[in-house]
């Protein structure tokens, strides 16, 4: 089937197509009258009429079936409008797109595009006389992405043709005296049932030893790519797959790709998994975000409702056996289905009863997902995996899954770790919260145990270093607290209460058991997670340490946790948290700004008679005071290392690559000056201010702190306090900077020693 071109989308005229669809919906309407006068005027008298003989035997069946042909002909017609209709709304609105890309963001920009023989097309800078043609690193990256959004554009075009023209021949069909053969609602109709009959097609395959050819694995990853956020395929396809079929489909095609090592195939088979995630979300999420709990057994186009959900719910609990190369496997339907999860954002009502049905099935059987159950190892075996994703695991534990769903379905996370499993009259399982669940009790026992992700079971080589779902349960973790995607780059947003619970519930158990959560610790591996929800609730964690903040520097972000009496939990919360150098700089990085905020919101706020120096030295304070206690924490962390050197490297480059943070900081406060947003060349200067401030926390000579660390701790700390106070008074003078002071006249100096001392002391207190 020849392929649609860029040439071919630029340059053709919709126009014909948009009047054939016109034309074609007048003559729905004509047939529809036909067909109405056929079946109430011929046909009814002719089944009214006494005939007997001839008359009975051959002319009633006949005016039957040319009333038939009638309907038929309008049932048609209908569908051919609707493809005809869809193909022409769609395609004028990929061309739109393609003409704004090529039109005017690559002209803008100088880059010239151009049509290859293959269909696709290249991006190239135009020669320019005011320029050397040498382009940045941004610029260059830049035309990548033009080039690849342009590529898509052409690459769903020819979906939305060959969907078409498919669909239109299945509607015609292969007997021209006949009308009546495939029926469409539209071109996602047409869609869905074409991705269905690949998906079926690749299960009777299977069955044989047979599998889908490349050409076929292409159509159908294109036909989920482009449709799996829209809600009409998703709910087709799935509703007309099954829960069963769309997880045995899935299974198959990941242990194909993932055993036999060819890169198309691969590649072919994780697009497709991704795109089934993504549209499993669409397809479970309630019309208006909402789930009417009076159509509790809802099953329309509009949305898989709780039977479908049941179903699944079956499914994911039983095995499905699936035979290859000589090797009999038997994961769970849950197990499939994690991989599912770990794409798309699942909405709750959806995902927090799948979660604990998956916890609950796990505390009554816990070998509940050993892979290899009434199976028995071919050769190559250790290959296998059901997630095909670079990182998290081959997806034998679906635990990973579900977490990595829960990190980018904040709702559905914070709920779920305020839920439960057990209780019930009928389960057998002691009451459990999901947070104790995970993380463990009070005293860090009894949390769930985490088995290696690996083909080969426990004994397998290197089985330890292949648990994967610590790390994603920080992921959920931050979601949960935040009430974003935990790997979105969306702007903080204020808390609800439900949030800052859960935050203050995870500080309380790091407290309680810090051993569990730094070293070689159960729960090491969360700790940057840790660090990113410290910063996600510096503000609050900062009031904590103003004493409650009655200067009223600190801007309040929402619902606060509550830690009221709980200081020394907070402390070593904190503490042990920064006994990880990614963490310690995400926090370091969160305070700078924090503290650079509530520097600007002292000097906007200060009355005619108060002196800079006080209310600078009052806004030092609580920063510094926080600083001390990680400080403390950076010192253990490089007291205990192996190599105290290479430790304090670690925290340096950690410092000096946060970008993530050095680019959010804006997020936390410091977006407006005198209430313009910050922008532009101004951005600038701030952006790289900022960065020289938190640099006043790396460590000038690694050598010599690990010795000064070794000989005596305190002096070591003391040296601390002096880089604390030096970054506190870096933070003053790009606040004062902001606010339009000029940081070399006296009144800004003096303050900036004050703030120096201020900190200096604070941070000292908290270290005596």
């Amino acid at each position: 089937m020849a392929r649609l071109t860029f040439d071919d989308l630029y340059h053709i005229s919709l126009t014909s197509l948009g009047s054939a669809a016109d034309d074609w919906k007048e003559m729905v309407g004509q047939l529809e009258t036909l067909a109405t006068d056929a079946a109430d005027g011929m046909v009814k008298k002719s089944e009214a009429a006494r005939w007997a003989g001839v008359n009975a035997d051959v002319t009633r069946p006949f005016v039957r079936k040319t009333g038939k042909e009638f309907h038929d002909a309008h049932t048609e017609a209908k569908a051919i409008w609707a493809i005809i209709r869809d193909a022409h709304e769609e395609l004028a609105a990929l061309q739109s797109a393609l003409k704004e890309a090529v039109d005017v963001d690559a002209k803008t920009k100088f880059i010239q595009v151009t049509g290859l023989p293959d269909g696709t097309v290249s991006c190239v800078y135009l020669h320019r006389r005011d320029t050397n043609d040498e382009q940045t690193q941004a610029q260059l990256d830049y035309k990548d992405r033009l080039e690849n959004r342009i590529n898509k554009l052409i690459a769903q075009a020819d979906e939305i043709d060959n969907s078409a023209s498919q669909a239109l021949k299945k509607i015609h069909g292969s007997d021209s005296r006949n009308f009546g053969h495939a029926k469409y609602d539209s071109l996602d109709d047409a869609q869905s049932a074409r991705a269905v009959q690949l998906a079926r097609k690749s299960l009777a395959k299977y069955r044989d030893g047979g599998e889908l050819s490349i050409t076929e694995l292409t159509e159908l990853r294109q036909l989920l790519a482009y449709n799996s956020k829209d809600r009409e395929f998703t709910v087709d396809f799935y509703k007309a797959l099954g829960p069963k079929d769309a997880l045995r489909f899935q299974a198959q095609i990941a242990l194909d790709a993932s055993a036999e090592g060819d890169k198309t195939q691969f590649k072919l088979a994780h697009s497709i998994q991704k795109s089934m995630g993504e549209a499993l979300a669409t397809a479970t999420r309630p019309p208006n975000g909402s789930d009417d709990p009076n159509t509790a057994f809802r099953e329309d186009r509009d949305y898989l409702g709780k039977a479908w959900q049941t179903e699944l719910k079956r499914v994911g609990r039983q095995r499905l056996p699936l035979d290859m190369n000589n090797s009999r496997i038997e994961p769970r339907g849950y197990q499939v289905l994690g991989t599912l999860l770990r794409h798309g954002s699942y909405d709750k009502s959806f995902l927090v009863p799948i979660a604990d049905d998956m916890v609950t099935l796990e505390r009554k059987h816990p070998n509940a997902w050993s892979w290899a159950d009434n199976a028995y190892a071919g050769d190559g075996m250790d290959k296998f995996g059901l997630s095909l994703d670079k990182d998290g695991g081959p997806g034998w534990d679906p635990m990973t899954g579900l977490l990595e769903g829960l990190g980018h379905s904040p709702e559905a996370s914070t709920e779920f770790f305020h839920g439960s499993t057990g209780g019930g009259e009928h389960d057998g399982l002691k009451k459990l919260s999901n947070l104790d669940y995970f993380l463990g009790d009070k005293h860090g026992e009894n949390a769930r145990q985490w088995l290696p992700d690996a083909t080969g079971g426990i004994a397998s080589p290197g089985a330890e270093d292949k648990i994967f779902g610590k790390e994603a349960l920080g992921h959920a973790l931050e979601s949960a607290t935040s009430g974003r995607p935990y790997d979105s780059d969306a702007p903080s947003k204020d808390h609800r209460q439900a949030e800052a619970d859960v935050f203050h519930s995870v500080v309380k158990k790091v407290a309680a058991n810090p051993e569990l959560f730094k070293g070689d610790g159960e729960f090491a591996s969360i700790a940057n997670s840790l660090g990113n929800m410290s910063a996600e609730y510096i503000h609050d964690i900062q009031r904590v340490y103003a004493g409650g903040d009655e200067s009223g520097y600190i801007k309040h972000t929402g619902a606060e946790p509550d830690f009221t009496n709980e200081r020394d939990s907070l402390d070593l919360f904190l503490k042990t948290t920064a006994e990880d150098p990614e963490a310690y700089s995400t926090i370091t990085h969160a305070q700078q700004a924090v503290t650079t905020e509530m520097f600007r919101e002292a000097i906007e706020q200060r009355g005619d008679n108060e002196d800079l120096k006080g209310v600078a030295a009052t806004a030092a304070t609580a920063g510094a005071r926080l600083e001390g206690v990680t400080a403390e924490g950076r010192a253990d962390a490089i007291e205990a290392a192996d190599s105290s050197v290479k430790k304090i490297d670690e925290y340096n480059k950690s410092l000096e690559e946060g970008d993530g943070w050095v680019g959010r900081f804006v997020d936390l406060g410091m977006g407006t000056i005198n209430n313009i947003p910050i922008a532009g060349e101004v951005a600038g200067w701030v952006i790289e201010d900022f960065r020289e401030a938190v640099l006043n926390h790396t460590v000038e000579d690694p050598e010599i702190a690990a010795e000064q660390l070794e000989e005596n701790r305190k002096k070591f700390l003391t040296t601390e306090h002096d880089r604390i106070g030096m970054a506190s008074k870096k933070a003053f003078f790009l606040a004062a900077k902001e606010a339009g002071l000029d940081i070399e006249s006296d009144p800004v100096t003096h303050a900036a020693d004050s703030v120096y001392n201020a900190a200096y002391d604070a941070n000292s207190a908290e270290n005596s």
